[in-house]
């Protein structure tokens, strides 16, 4: 019964050694999983922020576009009003 106690116990003893190497494993790779999951948003994070940067450019450059078109139509509408004030009446 003793043989089979101190089987028992050491058995147990190697269970408990394998789960605490199988934990230190675990650990060790959801570190591992943790550190690429950041990287991999920081990358997410990078490319967002650039493809913004780019739609604003785009924008403001539209804007400056459709302001200097305003201007050249509100000029020549200045021109044709002008044209129209000095002409006599037919």
């Amino acid at each position: 019964m003793r043989t089979t106690l101190t089987e028992s116990v050491q058995l147990i003893e190697q269970r408990e050694m394998n789960t605490n190497i199988e934990y230190e494993q675990l650990t060790l790779q959801a570190a591992a999983v943790r550190e690429e999951l950041h990287t991999e948003v920081e990358r997410m994070l990078n490319d967002v922020i650039k493809f913004k940067v780019h739609i604003q450019k785009s924008l403001e450059d539209y804007e400056q576009f459709v302001a200097e078109e305003v201007e050249k139509e509100c000029e020549e509408q200045e021109v044709l009003d002008a044209a129209e004030v000095g002409e006599p009446d037919a």
